[in-house]
């Protein structure tokens, strides 16, 4: 017999209400290849979503290939400066236009005809014009652009639907977090210079969310690992604070309108962020230089290189994790990439680039593999167990109240599971509204 929430998850009339409860998820919402269509329509269609870094083309004619959703876009600094999103996808047969993953061009030529187009997306030309037609007009045959596209501290979003809002509205309260997280003021940059580590997991894309601020899962999924750095080093060290309860520390996770969240780490990094380091390659001699040229200030110094102790997540793909942007690319309903890039600081002094460097390969080489061998174990349980429909998600219900995005920020126990449910309320509003207008994504739409 078929439950009554299989049957909510069939068909274009998808009851949402049945699917995403209080304290309960149905396993459609991770394993329903039309659900991830839908999804890839009116989540990565209708919310800004993380395209780049203005660092990656920092120079007139750059670019840089990138997705919104499944949609490749080309990510283009043009000669006067001005940053657009073009969909790579040549307007005469639909070939992809640029396969390069980066470089500099002011054009860009498909390989099946011979289109050219500017780095503003402008159709510029088309092999032996003679043989068009009179009535053939290239003005209206641009590459279609994002009709939306805004920058805040460096990190370069994108929106399909031009009635959005602002990127700073869409951001909210979360805009002071990115700001406190790259910390020196407005006046520093983040810099991404140091190439991305892509990993890529079977399984859906928002077990990722479904984790961006739990508490919970480091003490089982990263237990070897915080084992090594409690007992073979020291106590104190990079989340060695979570062999413990830690809703007994002063960690804390935050709520946010539009499905952002956050953890913060620092209450439990003392006396500071730098002491948290576990011993690497290098680090005697880079912290014995840093201390005789520096004296006094040493200790300001070598936070440069320190973890920034910070889980910062923008819904839907952007996640800033210690000092590393990751990217969520959904593949498919079962497949994801998550793309980090290890960032620096326009400030960042020579001396501490190589132990910022050094710090930040614990998460890549000890965390993240951990995470997704347990998101593929879930996938493959989600999937192959259609007898268990339902995932539970009410860890937390009872000491706090629901969240409601009117109360801007809300500050909860770091092992309460409130923020997932939060993020998937607001899925949940977006897949049962309609898909969004694309009236500013036209023929011939070129940002100015």
């Amino acid at each position: 017999m078929t439950s009554g929430a299989e049957r909510a998850g069939r068909g274009a009339g998808r009851d949402y209400d049945q699917l995403v409860q209080r304290s309960r998820v149905h396993r459609s919402v991770y394993v329903d290849g039309d659900i991830f269509a839908e999804e890839m329509r009116k989540i990565f269609g209708a919310v800004w979503t993380y395209l780049g870094h203005e660092s990656e083309i920092p120079e007139a004619n750059d670019f840089k290939a990138t997705r919104l959703g499944l949609r490749p876009v080309l990510l283009t600094r043009a000669q006067d400066g001005s940053i657009h999103a073009l969909l790579n996808r040549c307007m005469h047969r639909g070939t992809v236009v640029c396969t390069a993953a980066s470089g500099n061009a002011r054009s860009f030529t498909c390989s099946y005809h011979g289109w050219t187009y500017s780095n503003t997306g402008k159709l510029t030309g088309v092999p032996f014009p003679g043989g068009t037609g009179p009535d053939f007009d290239r003005s209206e045959l641009s590459l279609l652009a994002l009709p939306q596209v805004e920058s805040y501290r460096g990190f370069i979003f994108g929106v399909l639907d031009a009635k959005a809002p602002s990127l700073r509205e869409y951001l909210g309260p979360a805009a002071a977090l990115l700001d406190e997280w790259i910390g020196g003021g407005r006046s520093r940059r983040l810099v991404l210079r140091h190439g991305a580590r892509r990993i890529a997991a079977n399984a859906n894309w928002k077990l990722y969310l479904d984790g961006a601020a739990d508490g919970l899962h480091p003490l089982f999924t990263h237990r070897s690992f915080i084992e090594l750095c409690s007992s073979r080093y020291r106590p104190g060290l990079f989340l060695s604070e979570f062999r413990r309860d830690p809703d007994d520390s002063e960690m804390y996770s935050q709520i946010m309108p539009n499905g952002h969240q956050y953890l913060d780490q620092r209450p439990s990094m003392t006396p500071t962020r730098w002491s948290a380091a576990r011993p690497m390659p290098g680090m005697e001699h880079g912290v014995e230089r840093i201390r005789a040229t520096h004296g006094e200030r040493a200790d300001a110094v070598l936070e440069q290189a320190a973890f920034a102790g910070m889980n910062i997540f923008i819904f839907p793909n952007l996640s800033l994790v210690d000092n590393n942007i990751g990217v969520i690319q959904p593949v498919a309903a079962n497949r994801t990439e998550i793309h980090w890039y290890p960032v620096t600081l326009s400030d960042q002094l020579d001396e501490t680039l190589a132990l910022r460097m050094r710090n930040g390969e614990d998460s890549d080489n000890f965390v993240n593999v951990d995470d997704v061998e347990n998101w593929e174990r879930a996938q493959e349980g989600l999937e192959n167990v259609p007898e268990a429909e339902w995932l539970h998600t009410g860890r937390g219900i009872g000491t706090s109240e629901p969240y409601d995005e009117s109360q801007g920020v809300a500050t909860v126990a770091i092992t309460n599971e409130e923020p997932m449910r939060a993020y998937q309320q607001v899925w949940k509003r977006l897949m049962q509204a309609p898909a969004p207008s694309l009236s500013g994504v036209a023929e011939g739409s070129v940002p100015a």
